[in-house]
């Protein structure tokens, strides 16, 4: 670390805070207290070396003591992420233990080659490309597709040597899948019509209440597009329920202790920042998103109902470095402030 040139005499506090700005541990406090020493020696005309060396030996023992405290802060936070990472992983099941086929299965699949395409997109979800899966749940739900054209029915298993999956949409079609092989993080489907063998991953873990999981069929309704026009109490409902989606989403991250996010394939009215929210303007309101509603004119109202709360005053854990944190905690905010403003004609 660079910290002086040669044993001089600096002649003010502001010269010696340039000489050591490569000090970066150094905190504003500790700069008060050199600050301060340097008024005193100040009053003295003549100075000897000897009390020159003495003097800097003082202040490399202030900043060793400010690096330490530092540290100790630094060594602080750490601990109160791992605690918070740690309470949120508590919320999943370990499914590696298992050999139960039911058991592996009720968990998030994704199609192996379409997430290994979507990772090397960057996962902003600015790109259109295929990301099919599925998402079984132990009440026998299944949400197929929640990244892509989502569909959503109940499944079950027949207890023969084929192991063959029945999927009843809510719309009353169905389709056949067999399991070919399935561990807690692979598995193999192939599919009755076509014959086609897929790949398909996991993480090997599931949330203990089911209602946890952003893919729950009762956290995704709000992407099924209505039948009919619906109330403005519907549509903010709606909008309720999307945010509520993505609250989930990114804690569902946290628990399983992501290090990247990725939003392909979702309708989202969100532009993500690091440490920040926005929503996107009317005029370019995504497809994707119109489509979970019963016309455009509809979906462009939630947008309006979102951008009237978006700039009122929520809360941010300034101290929090990891932003998929802060937009969890923001996000659930924004919903409880659309919950209680009235909605406006």
């Amino acid at each position: 670390m660079y910290l002086y040139k040669s044993y001089r005499w600096y002649q003010s506090f502001k010269e010696l805070q340039t000489e050591l700005q490569y000090i970066y541990l150094l905190n504003s406090a500790l700069w008060n207290i050199v600050a301060i020493l340097l008024q005193v020696i100040n009053n003295f005309e003549k100075i000897s070396f000897m009390k020159r060396i003495f003097f800097m030996l003082g202040i490399i023992a202030l900043m060793a003591s400010g690096c330490g405290n530092s540290g100790a802060a630094e060594k602080n936070k750490k601990d109160k992420d791992d605690a918070v990472e740690n309470k949120a992983a508590e919320s999943l099941n370990d499914l590696k233990g298992s050999r139960e086929v039911k058991t592996l299965l009720a968990q998030n699949w994704e199609n192996k080659e379409d997430a290994q395409e979507a990772a090397l997109s960057g996962g902003s979800g600015a790109f259109d490309m295929p990301y099919r899966g599925f998402s079984f749940f132990a009440d026998g739900t299944v949400v197929q597709d929640p990244r892509d054209n989502i569909r959503i029915g109940k499944w079950a298993m027949d207890n023969g040597a084929k192991k063959t999956i029945t999927i009843t949409y809510n719309d009353g079609t169905k389709s056949q899948y067999t399991i070919e092989s399935i561990g807690a993080k692979n598995m193999v489907l192939s599919s009755n019509a076509d014959k086609k063998k897929i790949e398909y991953k996991a993480d090997g873990k599931a949330q203990k209440n089911m209602a946890d999981d952003p893919f729950y069929t009762s956290n995704n309704k709000w992407r099924i597009k209505p039948k009919k026009s619906e109330t403005d109490e519907a549509i903010k409902q709606r909008l309720q329920d999307c945010i509520n989606f993505y609250a989930k989403f990114l804690q569902d991250n946290i628990a399983r202790g992501g290090t990247s996010v990725s939003f392909i394939g979702f309708p989202t009215i969100f532009k993500w920042y690091n440490g920040g929210i926005s929503v996107i303007p009317q005029n370019k309101v995504e497809e994707k998103w119109i489509g979970c509603f019963y016309n455009e004119a509809q979906a462009l109202k939630a947008q309006a109902m979102l951008e009237n709360i978006i700039t009122k005053k929520y809360k941010w854990d300034k101290n929090e470095t990891n932003w998929v944190k802060q937009d969890a905690d923001v996000l659930k905010q924004i919903g409880d402030t659309l919950a209680i403003t009235p909605i406006t004609k």
